[in-house]
């Protein structure tokens, strides 16, 4: 009998022990060290704390708008400790300045409102999984959330369901954002408030300037007067209720699975794998985040495409698609589409560099040459021995064009047209055969190449081929793209980001869900971003050093 007591004691502690820990924070560094950019999709919620407006959306976590300077501040995501960045509604709780936000499954709080984020998932709280939270809000005593056609009623620091009712038993109540209405207090604003910007209002859809039809999804009535509206499309509206007018703002970013990154001085543009019908190309600015929008069926002579790689040169921006080039004529601010009847290979055009003549494409299918001024292909003589052979990256410097291929590292002699292996240049001090060469980077006077065997480099000056990181040192994965940045070189993977001490070989892995898979590197400042299969990251990466 003493030994069942036992039992069922430590069983009982351990159920604790597990419940107190799940509900701990998630976070493993300081809150904005990195920062996850994704699409928004829709504005499920809106509430205002004490400096900022708080934004729930479907895709992109909560957003912060800051009620003092009218801009986006930084996004709380996945990488701020949240599970989930599907966001049904968020809260900010005046008394006790702790917000509150709900996702598929379960609620999540937070004292601080940057971190440290702690869950209750819904079957502690009486709910199935499958539940909805549309709206979340506060007493003096208890915090309140509606779900489907019951209410629940939650202690106030520790989430402890404290009952289940068809109706609140309080009436001093503050909530989030109501969905939309056209015959509640928001409805009535919308169709008589004056909508800025070309934009108007169709019954519960809005339209905005170029005929497009988007669902108005939410809207809060702020402290001191102001009006906010969200929209199916993560378009932000504010406005006051004394000037009668509103104001459409934009963040966030084109697509979802970030491929292509390209800085333009403190503007970054930026590529997606995936689209959707209307998604199109971001350029944004890094030091506000403010963003500019090309869409893909709104712009002129812009084709659907997914996009695979950036280059510019002479205000002219190239971006390679799928079997098309679209190409921005930065100072007419014209687009165009140059496909295969322009000599573009038919499959992923992975990378390109150019200059004053031609513009050199690398693809799935090889490698062409571009005139600029025709924005034709210009046979080179050798582009059969590419045929079915995929070039992943080029690189151009004095001694011409550096192909990276599945085959081997090779080079392009544009002043003598011809091409070389690449190891036939110089001396070699590598211990085997290179094949499946993905990425270049260069620093200064040295090439480095990610490889089958590893990172190799060639010394431009010295002319030396060696062996800088052995692929032992990064699990033996592909590299999809590299930097160097001083002493220490970062690798993109589909399994994340390293970073080794070029001098110690000491590693860094960054393997956390919210990197997912790693398609590009940028780097600019102290700062380096990063395009992944879970959006665009901004990393501040000597932080961690």
């Amino acid at each position: 009998m003493i030994k069942k007591k036992k039992v069922v004691l430590a069983s009982l502690f351990l159920l604790l022990f597990n419940s107190i820990s799940l509900s701990q924070p998630r976070s493993k560094y300081r809150p904005f060290d990195w920062l996850l950019f994704k699409e928004p999709g829709n504005i499920n919620s809106l509430s205002e704390g004490y400096e900022y407006l708080y934004i729930g959306t479907s895709h992109g976590g909560i957003y912060r708008y800051s009620l003092y300077s009218n801009q986006y501040d930084f996004p709380i995501t996945t990488a701020q400790g949240l599970k989930e960045n599907r966001i049904t509604s968020v809260y900010f709780d005046h008394n006790t300045g702790i917000i509150w936000s709900s996702s598929p499954g379960f609620i999540q709080y937070s004292y601080t409102r940057e971190g440290d984020w702690r869950y209750i998932d819904f079957e502690d709280i009486g709910l199935r999984d499958y539940d909805i939270i549309s709206q979340i809000g506060s007493s003096q005593n208890y915090v309140w959330a509606k779900a489907n056609t019951v209410y629940l009623k939650l202690d106030k620091s520790s989430g402890i369901l404290a009952g289940i009712y068809p109706r609140p038993d309080e009436l001093d109540i503050r909530w989030s954002s109501d969905i939309y209405s056209q015959y509640n207090e928001v409805g009535g604003i919308m169709n008589n408030y004056t909508i800025m910007s070309g934009w108007m209002v169709s019954g519960s859809q809005l339209i905005d300037d170029y005929g497009r039809y988007i669902d108005i999804t939410c809207g809060l009535i702020g402290k001191h007067n102001d009006v906010w509206i969200g929209s199916s499309d993560g378009t932000l509206f504010h406005g006051n209720k004394t000037m009668e007018a509103i104001f459409p703002t934009g963040f966030g970013i084109r697509g979802s699975n970030i491929n292509a990154l390209f800085f333009d001085d403190d503007y970054l543009w930026i590529g997606s794998k995936e689209y959707e019908v209307g998604r199109g190309v971001t350029r944004l600015n890094t030091n506000n985040f403010q963003t500019d929008h090309y869409d893909f069926d709104i712009t002129v002579n812009m084709s659907l495409t997914e996009i695979h790689s950036i280059y510019n040169f002479d205000n002219t921006l190239w971006l390679g698609g799928d079997g098309v080039v679209l190409v921005f004529d930065r100072v007419e601010n014209y687009w165009r589409t140059l496909g295969v009847d322009r000599g573009v290979p038919e499959s992923n055009i992975t990378s390109m560099v150019g200059d004053s003549n031609f513009i050199w494409i690398g693809s799935y299918y090889g490698i062409r040459q571009i005139d600029r001024i025709s924005m034709r292909e210009e046979p080179m003589g050798f582009e059969y021995l590419f045929y079915n052979h995929p070039v992943f990256d080029l690189e151009i410097n004095k001694f011409g064009v550096w192909i990276a291929s599945r085959t081997g590292i090779y080079v392009y002699d544009k002043n003598n047209p011809q091409i070389m292996n690449g190891l036939s240049i110089g001396i070699s001090y590598l211990d085997f055969p290179i094949s499946r060469v993905t990425s270049i980077f260069q620093s200064k006077n040295i090439l480095y190449f990610a490889t089958n065997i590893g990172v190799v480099t060639f010394n431009l000056d010295e002319q030396i081929w060696d062996m800088m990181i052995p692929a032992s040192e990064y699990r033996m994965l592909e590299v999809s793209d590299m930097l160097v940045i001083g002493k220490y070189c970062f690798l993109g993977t589909e399994q994340g980001l390293f970073r080794i001490n070029l001098k110690t070989h000491r590693m860094r892995e960054y393997s956390f869900d919210f990197v997912g898979s790693v398609n590009s590197l940028a780097y600019m400042d102290k700062f380096i971003w990063i395009g992944t299969s879970e959006g665009l990251l901004r990393f501040k990466w000597r932080k961690d050093l």
